[in-house]
């Protein structure tokens, strides 16, 4: 038999454990109560960099570039009146605060050893303290444009820079993107050239050449200078030239490796969710009596595009209004061949999720129905998405599509500078080309 004493410190025990509970469950949610921010994994070979921080579930929709030009790369000229547009949305009715800051990196995306003092000519950090409230209703969300270069935050050197975005009521950070002050001196030109029979899937490659007239600063541009090279803004897959040259005076010629070139003709899918409404092709049932709408998508097929046309890849990534729209969780289905377990992990990576391998887009296999499935929560816009197998923490991005395919992709050359004197990785120039096959 137990004591009244017994019973009591029993009850008391319970209370402390439950409240314990209570109290770690609490500091797993945000404060909306939604899950942990970082629903990503980190994997070798990401298309977004490893310094980069995935949003969490009530932060959507994340888009920077420079203003009037949604569809180029963040990249401003130094000291111009160019700037720069953050634009989000947040799953809200109510007006929310944030804070805002920027870190100078190195070329390899490091912290500099400079410090905000020396690469900003601002406060440290800036707010954002006003958002406009969606006309859309299913569900209700706050959009947010913050415009910089300005009073608050302005950048004082060239060079690559990390934008992190901070809850102002916790502090916690939301969210991170990359984006790029270039000093725009001298002059450069790329060339892609297209190598066939390297690969034994028959894919071609695209090996990238780029020559810079570089500027009378450069004193030693043999061990000054640097290049790198990028596709499609996958900024996690940055690569540095593996070859250099300067024999001719005042030029720097720059190429990517065989070993390193990009893939020519990369596949993308394209999700049209300009209008919600089902068509029949892409769009096989809308469901709008559900918060948020519910959309399914025709089945995708392995190494098959259903719908195989010419598309720029610069014309998506793109919501539509940004308090008009709506949002909707959209289901995707993909038939694999016997070539593909499955046990796999399925990813959908695309311009509504960043580009980022988060489990909130993992898709499973459905036994019965005999293919994957997956969702992924979009608002309306245009965008490309592709299905990717990560194994052994390494993404093959290539294991699900078509071996030959018409495909456009965007090249950026970077040209740095490792200032002796001022101790940083200046950013001289960018050039961009777009191609297609």
């Amino acid at each position: 038999m137990f004591s009244k004493a017994n019973i009591c410190v029993n009850i008391l025990f319970l209370s402390l454990v439950i409240l314990l509970g209570m109290s770690c469950a609490a500091s797993n949610q945000n404060g909306n109560g939604n899950p942990p921010a970082d629903h990503t994994r980190h994997v070798q070979s990401g298309f977004a960099l490893p310094q980069q921080q995935a949003p969490p579930n009530d932060i959507q929709s994340i888009q920077l570039h420079p203003q009037g030009r949604p569809d180029m790369p963040p990249v401003i000229k130094l000291d111009s009146p160019e700037k720069l547009v953050l634009a989000f949305d947040y799953l809200d009715t109510q007006s929310r605060q944030f804070r805002v800051e920027v870190s100078h990196r190195t070329q390899g995306w490091d912290q500099s050893a400079i410090g905000p003092t020396t690469y900003l000519d601002s406060f440290h950090q800036a707010y954002i303290q006003s958002s406009k409230k969606s006309f859309s209703q299913r569900p209700s969300y706050q959009h947010v444009e913050f415009e910089f270069p300005n009073n608050q935050l302005k950048p004082a050197v060239s060079g690559n820079y990390l934008i992190e975005v901070y809850s102002y009521e916790d502090g916690s950070l939301l969210f991170s993107m990359p984006f790029f002050i270039s000093e725009e001196k001298g002059s450069i030109n790329t060339r892609v050239e297209t190598l066939f029979v390297q690969r034994k899937d028959g894919r071609p490659l695209a090996q990238l050449f780029s020559t810079y007239q570089y500027p009378k600063l450069i004193e030693y541009p043999q061990f000054d200078l640097s290049m790198s090279f990028v596709q499609n803004q996958f900024w996690g897959r940055m690569q540095k030239s593996g070859f250099l040259d300067t024999i001719t005076p005042g030029e720097l010629n720059g190429h990517t490796s065989r070993d390193n070139a990009f893939i020519a003709n990369y596949e993308f899918k394209v999700l049209d969710l300009r209008d919600l409404d089902a068509d029949g092709q892409h769009i096989l049932s809308y469901q709008p009596g559900f918060t948020p709408p519910k959309i399914i998508l025709r089945r995708d097929v392995q190494h098959l595009d259903v719908n195989p046309h010419y598309y720029p890849i610069t014309n998506f990534g793109h919501p539509l209004d940004d308090r008009s729209s709506d949002y909707a969780q959209v289901a995707f289905s993909l038939e694999t061949d016997s070539s593909i377990p499955t046990s796999s992990d399925i990813y959908i990576v695309g311009h509504f999720n960043n580009w980022m391998i988060s489990d909130l887009n993992k898709m499973s296999y459905d036994s019965e129905a005999k293919m994957w499935k997956g969702s992924a929560f979009v608002k309306q816009g245009e965008y490309a998405y592709k299905y990717v197998v990560v194994n052994n923490n390494t993404i093959d991005d290539l294991a699900l599509d078509q071996s030959f395919v018409s495909s456009q992709s965007e090249y950026l050359t970077f040209v740095y500078f490792k200032d002796p004197d001022k101790k940083f990785d200046r950013l001289l120039k960018v050039d961009r080309i777009v191609r297609g096959q």
